[in-house]
């Protein structure tokens, strides 16, 4: 699941069970994992992508055909409780 906006269909995890990287771009929200997030935190990215409309990312991979932004983002919360 991205840390950021909650996508849950990435290719790979964004981060290995050590904490490392897989530099794979979140096709949702853009972010870059071990890039974007590592001088700004995912709160922080998070906030921008909402505050930006929560625009689906990719131009070459499509959002689901049952995508919705804000159910999404309550995956983050969920995991976190």
């Amino acid at each position: 699941m991205c840390p950021v906006c909650g996508y849950t269909k990435l290719d790979e995890p964004a981060y290995d069970e050590k904490g490392c990287a897989s530099f794979m771009i979140c096709p949702c929200c853009g972010t870059e994992f071990g890039y974007d997030d590592s001088t700004t935190r995912h709160g922080e990215l998070r906030k921008r992508w909402v505050d930006a409309g929560m625009k689906w990312w990719s131009t070459s991979l499509h959002p689901p055909a049952d995508w919705n932004p804000e159910t999404q983002l309550k995956n983050i919360f969920s995991e976190k409780a």
